[in-house]
């Protein structure tokens, strides 16, 4: 992307100017990359998960968010920037991780089955915060009431295990889709977690826009420029929520994910609805 012109002793831009600059598809085709972008920020939220279970949370939860934010620019904003700054996009193989082919073009020739290794760390780590998400919400949920109660019963180790099976059942599930629809395999499996995130992130932000003002005791580390910060957040990610259900690669995903969700919201009115007139009877 970066080039030398002759007679000159610095480095410019012009092989990038050559190449199109910025946005040489069109503007339009960020909306694409925030597809992955949603996907690939998943699973953020369960900091907060892990909030019951921390000890002097208010000390400890404020590094962990600092951290994490400084792990997002190591390991995602520094290293987009260097393989921008090597290799030009339309230079990029799709079949090759454009990490291996910065590494390859620095002489590391066994760099794809260093590459690889990390890919497949990344992903079991993946899987097992998925795993542990998934099961302490079904727990919590069963036991407020919002989900059934067999999924909030303990084992011996105090591990959720109702939850965890389901969890397993439905992540074993999901796997076999490889086999069902393998050449849309992978844009599906970045749809429905990427919609997912977004329903999650906006409810997060939603109900501190709505209940922080009710917090019997505000904790000591609180949101930069609330309650602006909240409802900027709220448009841009249900904008993002917007363009993926009008693309039409989303369809068949979105409409799935859409779909569980009305029946879920179908199932929350019915339920509190019954449980309200109890109440009040």
């Amino acid at each position: 992307m970066f080039g030398i012109i002759p007679g000159s002793d610095a480095p410019l831009l012009h092989n990038f100017t050559n190449n199109g600059g910025f946005f040489p598809n069109g503007w339009t085709a960020i909306f694409s990359a925030l597809l992955v972008v949603m996907f690939s920020y998943g699973g953020s939220e369960l900091i907060g998960l892990t909030l019951s279970e921390t000890q002097d949370a208010e000390k400890v939860l404020p590094r962990v968010v600092k951290s994490f934010i400084l792990r997002v620019i190591l390991f995602y904003t520094l290293p987009i920037l260097i393989i921008c700054g090597l290799i030009p996009w339309n230079s990029l193989n799709e079949h090759t991780s454009p990490f291996v082919q910065v590494l390859t073009s620095a002489g590391l020739q066994g760099a794809a089955h260093i590459i690889n290794f990390i890919l497949i760390t990344a992903v079991l780590s993946a899987a097992n915060s998925g795993i542990y998400g998934a099961t302490r919400m079904l727990h919590s949920m069963a036991k407020d009431g919002e989900a059934p109660a067999a999924l909030g019963r303990l084992s011996q180790r105090g591990v959720p295990i109702n939850s965890l099976k389901l969890s397993a059942i439905v992540l074993v599930a999901g796997s076999m889709i490889a086999y069902i629809t393998q050449d849309g395999l992978f844009r599906l499996l970045m749809a429905v977690p990427g919609f997912v995130v977004i329903l999650v992130w906006v409810s997060i932000c939603m109900a501190q826009f709505k209940l922080r003002k009710n917090y019997p005791h505000e904790p000591s580390f609180k949101v930069w420029g609330y309650p602006y910060i909240t409802l900027i957040t709220i448009f841009c990610l249900s904008l993002i929520a917007l363009m993926f259900i009008f693309d039409a690669r989303n369809r068949i995903s979105i409409g799935v994910c859409l779909g569980v969700l009305f029946i879920l919201i179908i199932y929350a009115f019915i339920k509190f609805r019954t449980s309200n007139k109890r109440t009040n009877s």
